[in-house]
């Protein structure tokens, strides 16, 4: 709904004691674009499931009210959200995006698709395509409705009325039929590299005899314990460059020289231009893959302390990779979250852009006085999660900025990028502080890579981290273990995906059995 006429009283009655097959549906729209086919649906919707079991704000819901509430509140199993969509559905959509920068307005049914959308809210959402509509992009709304434009969508034609709604009521039933978990809860998806699975791994570097510890149940428990109890640990995701480094190597001679992606990209910027190596980017970029099992925990996070019964805690997560596995782990969930991306090329070169959950993009021009980002400039805890790319992003667009070739990869690249101003005008202050103030657990990186190297040296100006911080690879050597230590970091020979398993695992057991005050 969006406002307009005053409804009178709630005119339905609670549902009393449902059976099984009680069906709970709610009728998003907007005025101006489908308030009539609205009613038509709903009437036609109340004949088959009860008039107590549709919900529609000028016939049953007062206005102002949280509708989720409302409708459980008066004992209603509330398990389908129809969002109708017709032709000036995005035009009304951005008036009002608009209109809430100036005139405080409040966008009513775009604050309803939110609620439906937000993870926990038990409620399968269903776009209705009016007549010839189009899904909208994903990428031309809100984050905090993105998922909308992801859903199986029907339609409902105006020449095929009856036709359609029947279809609808089939696609109902089947919701009625299915268990309430099964409705709303998307399966877990299927690891697709054989390196998911969890292995054993080294205790010792290879070619030399310099014991690597394995982490052990003191590990575990000093990590869950500033995560969960202090919100005080930010992983720092190192880059998945190990087959793109290979396929870059190969785009001009077979080699058997193990290249680290710095290396591979400037030998191809060098030898074949910039063309190659970004279109090659694009193409082993966008390629889709499953987000591995550390990015769907750390989405997973913020649920499992609220199945848990614990205090809300929310993590600043920093990446230099450059694809979107870590998204996309967070739009599965249905969890929302901040992004901070660092732009080396276009109209805000050397800035970072900050791309809230519920408002339009904002460049950070000046990092010393900005604090929009989701980060208490006292206590500097989270009140969402913030991920942060600081090295840029495959090409995309996000609440219509867009940005292309935004890599720093190459040795030159990073070599600018270090030499470049001082790092505090150039990294907003709530995210340095929070770093800088928190235990690091670095996952995914070898002492080699340059994004790892760049990143030491331009957040703690080359200096030992101040708070204790861990590094887990997978066959670390001495030379990892010795330039970890001169940063006071503790390093940790194990796979990753077992080391995330044991993690989650030791979270479950220990913190599901004792709570937290």
């Amino acid at each position: 709904m969006t406002g307009g006429s005053e409804p009178g009283p709630a005119s339905w009655q609670p549902a009393g004691e449902h059976t099984v097959s009680s069906l709970g549906v709610f009728i998003n729209y907007r005025r101006e674009d489908t308030a009539g086919i609205a009613l038509a649906l709903y009437d036609r919707l109340a004949r088959r499931f009860g008039a107590e079991n549709v919900f529609l704000d000028v016939r049953n819901l007062q206005p102002g009210v949280n509708w989720l509430d409302e409708v459980k509140s008066r004992g209603a199993s509330c398990r389908v959200f129809i969002s109708l969509i017709g032709p000036h559905w995005m035009a009304s959509l951005r008036e009002r995006q608009q209109s809430s920068l100036s005139d405080a307005v409040v966008d009513e049914a775009r604050r309803e698709i939110e609620m439906a959308l937000t993870r926990g809210s038990e409620v399968e959402v269903i776009p209705v395509l009016v007549d010839n509509t189009s899904v909208p992009p994903p990428d031309s709304l809100p984050r905090s409705m993105r998922g909308l434009a992801l859903r199986q969508a029907e339609r409902l034609r105006f020449t095929h009325f009856d036709q359609d709604v029947e279809r609808l009521i089939e696609t109902l039933e089947e919701v009625r039929r299915r268990p309430l978990a099964e409705a709303n809860v998307p399966p877990s998806p299927e690891p697709t590299h054989a390196s998911e699975a969890p292995s054993p791994h080294p205790l010792t570097s290879p070619g030399s005899n310099i014991h690597i510890p394995e982490p052990d149940e003191h590990h575990f428990a000093e990590v869950i314990a500033y995560m969960a109890e202090k919100g005080a640990v930010v992983p720092v995701l190192g880059p998945n460059a190990g087959n793109v480094s290979a396929a870059l190597s190969g785009l001009l001679r077979p080699t058997s020289e193990a290249l680290d992606l710095a290396e591979a990209a400037q030998y191809v910027y060098v030898v074949s231009g910039r063309p190659d190596l970004y279109r090659s980017l694009k193409e082993m970029l966008t390629a889709e893959r499953v987000p591995s099992m550390t990015h769907r925990f750390l989405a997973r996070f913020p649920a499992i302390l609220e199945e848990l019964g614990l205090p809300k805690r929310y993590q600043l997560i920093v990446t230099t990779n450059y694809d979107t596995e870590l998204e996309r782990a967070f739009d599965n969930e249905n969890e929302p979250y901040d992004l901070a991306v660092y732009m080396s090329t276009g109209p805000d070169s050397g800035k970072f852009v900050h791309f809230p959950y519920e408002r339009d993009p904002e460049a950070i021009r000046v990092p010393n006085d900005y604090s929009g980002l989701p980060i208490d400039v006292e206590t500097y805890e989270l009140e969402r999660t913030l991920i942060v790319k600081i090295h840029g992003a495959i090409d995309g667009s996000m609440g219509g900025y867009r940005w292309r070739e935004n890599f720093v990869i190459t040795e030159d690249h990073y070599i600018d990028y270090l030499s470049a101003s001082r790092v505090e005008s150039l990294v907003p202050t709530q995210i340095l502080t929070k770093l800088r103030d928190s235990h690091c657990l670095f996952v995914g990186y070898t002492i080699r890579d340059w994004s790892l190297r760049v990143f030491l040296k331009r957040i703690w100006n080359g200096q030992p981290l101040a708070a204790k911080s861990w590094a887990i690879q997978g066959a670390p050597g001495v030379i990892d273990r010795e330039s970890w230590s001169q940063s006071r970091v503790e390093l940790f020979a194990a796979p990753l995906d077992a080391y995330v398993t044991r993690l989650e695992g030791h979270m479950m057991n220990h913190l599901g059995a004792r709570g937290l005050p």
